[in-house]
């Protein structure tokens, strides 16, 4: 999937998640080899950033973040599976388990 049509998919399903009133905000869209490297150093990531890639240094990925009504980081209103499943349903990939915040382009 071309860095185009990523992009056309997460503001679709941005869209989506302001209009159900979610309270999303996005962070790590384009990361550097160097911070990838540090990321997974810090036992964050378990893509190393130089022999095995994250979808973030293509700038493919990207984390959605979703806050409470005290600004602080919660589960999304509507739940982490239903938003990727639209994700998926629009061509993301599917749900890291450990990593519910990432949305990544799909083929």
């Amino acid at each position: 999937m071309t860095r185009i049509k990523f992009t056309q998919i997460i503001v679709q399903l941005l869209t989506e998640m302001i209009d159900a009133q979610e309270n999303c905000i996005i962070d790590w869209v384009k990361r550097s080899t160097a911070d990838q490297v540090h990321l997974y150093e810090a036992r964050l990531s378990k893509c190393d950033g130089v022999t095995k890639k994250s979808a973030h240094q293509t700038g493919r990925a990207m984390d959605i973040y979703f806050i409470n009504e005290n600004d602080e980081v919660a589960p999304p209103k509507k739940g982490f599976e239903y938003w990727h499943k639209r994700g998926v349903e629009m061509g993301l990939k599917p749900m890291i388990e450990w990593d519910k915040n990432h949305f990544e382009a799909g083929k």
